[in-house]
Parts: C-alpha cells; structure tokens; sequence
C-alpha cells in the first residue's frame, strides 16, 4: 500500500503548506492525530521559519521522530499516530498521536480492605507512569515489542534487571520472536499465545489490573507485560500458590495474613473435593459416616429419582448458569435476579423432590469457597477440574477420588511458566 491507496479514506489529510519558495507536504489521518498539535508545532513553526535546513533541525527536535525512506514504512507510521512531513524530497514522520484513555479510576476485579485503590490504564504511557512513581529502582528495564500484523499491538516489557531470571527472559524472548499474530487485543489473548498446551487448564500467567500487585511481583523478580490498549497486564513465571496471595496480606499482622491464606486452602480443598467425596461415600462408603448422619443423608433423599452423581452434576451446572447469568446481565438488575434465581430454584427443586436438603448445602458450600481465591482466573479452572474428579468418585468410589487427586498433583508439577516449575514452594516473597 503507498500514500495514493490512502485518499479513498475519509479521515485522511494530504494537504500542502506554502511560505514563499518554502513547502512541506503533510499526510496524517486525523482520527489519530491531534490537529491542535499539529496547527501549533508543525504549521506555525514552518511559517516562522525562513530555511529548509533550519526546519529540518526543528523536525529533528521532536522526542519521537524518524526518517522515512520507503513509502510503505510512511503508511505504517501513518497508522501508528505519526504525521509524514515532505520538504525537498526528504521524509519525515512525527509521532502526534491522540489516544484516547478513560482516566485512572478504582480497582474493580480485585477488592481489598487496605492498601491504594488506582487500577491500571488502557494507555500505556499513563500505567508506566503509575508503575515508576511506585517502583524507583535504577535497574527497572523497559523494553518495547510489537505483536499482530493488522493491529500492530505495542507490548512493554518490565523487570528488574538485578532481580530477573536470566533463563525465564531468555525463555520469554524466543517465544516472543516466535509468535505469529493478526490481532493482539488483550492480555488473555498474549497468555494463549505464550502457553505451550493450548488444552491446559490452568492459568500460568498471573492477571492483573493492581499497581501494588505489579510492584511486588517486579521485587520477585517477575517479568510484566504492559499492553496497549488493555488495562490488565500479564505477571510471569508464575507458580501455583501466586494465585491464593491477596495484597492484603502483606498490610495485615502476620497473624491474620497467615491464617487467610490457610483459610483459602481449606476452601480450595473443599470447592474441588467436596462434590466427588460426597457422591464416592454416599454412592459406595455410607460406612465411613456416623449412623445418623447417613441416615439422616438417606432420609432427604428418599423421594429423589436420580443416583447423587446427577444430582450434584445438575446442581453444579445450575449454580455455573447462576454465575454467568451474574455476569453477562446488566449491573443494575444482576444482584437481584440471580439472588431470586437461586432461591427459587434450589426451594423449588427441593420441594419437588428432585434433589435432596442435604445437597442444598453441599453446593452451597461449594459455590461459596470457590470465591473465596482472591484470583478469578483460578477460579474458572477449579470449577472445571470438579467434573472429571466427580465421574471418578461416581465410577471408583473415594479410591477413584484419591486417583483424581495423585493425577491432578502429578499434571500441575509437570507444568512450567517461563520454563519455571509451577509448583515451586520456596519462591521470594
């Protein structure tokens, strides 16, 4: 494509400027320009100027200037933001883009009690500013890629070059040379790109929208992804037990912050184990409960028609209804109609039979712990990871239970972020 295919777009400015025997040419898009820049730095300096050479020295002024030597570099630079200066045959592009960006607003996704409230931002100048103002240390590398051949996505890369694993950056850097991309909008997007097993379930990269969150992972040594147009930025490598550490914990005593991160285990534990266990001891084992409470399991579900293992799958899939409902619907009316939803259906079903009192609570107890991890990509691997665990509990019984959870140990120490192992304990803290 040169600069002539560009005049079918309405937003595209060829316009010339004349000074005597003095004239430039500029070519812009003014959707991505900023014209007031433009009026004020490019055409009223060249009208008070009285030499080509001396606004060839003003050009090269500019903090983010180049020369252009092919046409097909200058239509790049064009969708970039630039402007392309022509005077005596010379081709200069200059960067005076207008980006539009929301303002700096509270952290919505990541809820804490203490600690600063300011989320990232879509622009990536305004978060490397937030970033900096917080981690002050001279040896913070910033290095910049670009990714998708139609979006051409810029990416920040940040890492203390002190405190950087050699071998994780080395690793980062020829996937990134490796990567082959259309568009490049997000930072989920960049994390499936980046993983190895596109079937893998959990995360292995950390998400994030929090400066804190970013700050103390850069002081681990981490590596941060900063990408245009995104609010939330990749953490890498990052290990298993990242995802259950709260930035609230390192603003409580060591009291409290210990024992929340002990409660998170126990409710990880029993949002992935409950389920399958209940339909493994009510299906085989009854013998391992006291009397009256398999008795008292038996009596509720007397009238029901299904084996457990349908009555937990069907219950299960109700609550994953409930949640996405929660999120697709509008915000004014979300609360309340997935609060009513579950009311009705969870009284309802009982009522009529179809599953027993007791599996109310076992499901409630489920969909209460799994919110309970502070990081909501975790969540949704969880919540996958109890199906295949409750067909091996409904085949095997406890033994099919124990199976599910050596194999599903097993998987997660084979898995590896940046080359790192995922279930590495002893990382900084």
């Amino acid at each position: 494509m040169n600069l002539k295919d560009l005049k079918e777009n309405h937003d595209f400015i060829h316009r010339e400027v004349k000074k005597g025997n003095l004239k430039i040419t500029l070519f812009y898009l003014k959707s991505l320009c900023d014209e007031k820049k433009i009026t004020c730095n490019v055409i009223s300096t060249f009208y008070d100027t009285d030499e080509n050479l001396e606004y060839e020295e003003y050009i090269r002024s500019f903090e983010e200037w180049s020369m252009i030597k092919e046409e097909k570099d200058a239509v790049e630079k064009i969708f970039s933001g630039c402007i392309i200066i022509l005077q005596n045959n010379k081709m200069y592009s200059v960067k005076l883009d207008n980006i539009e960006s929301r303002p700096v607003y509270e952290s919505t996704e990541e809820s804490i009690l203490q600690g600063p409230k300011d989320s990232l931002n879509e622009k990536l100048s305004i978060s490397l500013n937030i970033i900096r103002n917080r981690y002050r240390k001279e040896t913070l590398k910033v290095k910049n890629h670009t990714l998708g051949q139609n979006s051409k996505t810029n990416i920040i890369l940040l890492y203390d070059e002190k405190l950087c694993d050699k071998k994780a950056l080395q690793h980062l850097n020829n996937k990134l040379k490796d990567l082959k991309v259309d568009l490049l909008q997000s930072a989920g997007q960049l994390q499936k790109l980046l993983v190895e097993s596109k079937w893998c379930p959990f995360p292995l990269f950390m998400t994030t929208e929090r400066p804190d969150r970013v700050v103390t992972n850069l002081s681990q040594g981490k590596i941060v992804f900063l990408i245009e147009g995104s609010s939330w930025v990749l953490l890498g490598p990052a290990s298993f037990f990242d995802f259950f550490k709260s930035m609230d914990d390192h603003v409580e005593l060591v009291t409290i912050g210990k024992f929340l991160i002990i409660i998170r285990y126990i409710a990880l534990m029993m949002s992935l184990f409950l389920p399958a266990l209940y339909v493994a001891v009510i299906s085989y084992s009854p013998e391992i409960l006291k009397v009256q409470f398999a008795l008292l399991i038996a009596g509720s579900r007397i009238a029901v028609p299904f084996p457990s293992y349908i009555e937990i799958i069907f219950m299960m899939l109700m609550v994953e209804f409930l949640c996405e409902a929660s999120i697709r619907l509008p915000r004014t009316i979300s609360p309340s109609a997935t609060t009513v939803g579950g009311l009705i259906l969870g009284q309802t079903a009982s009522q009529a039979g179809l599953i027993g009192n007791v599996m109310i609570i076992v499901i409630s107890i489920v969909a209460i712990s799994i919110f309970v991890i502070p990081v909501n990509a975790m969540h949704q691997a969880i919540r996958l990871i109890r199906y295949p665990l409750i067909v091996l509990g409904s085949l095997f019984g406890t033994i099919g239970v124990l199976i599910g959870a050596f194999a599903l140990i097993g998987y997660l120490c084979s898995l590896r972020s940046l080359g790192k192992p995922y279930m590495q304990l002893f990382a900084k803290n």
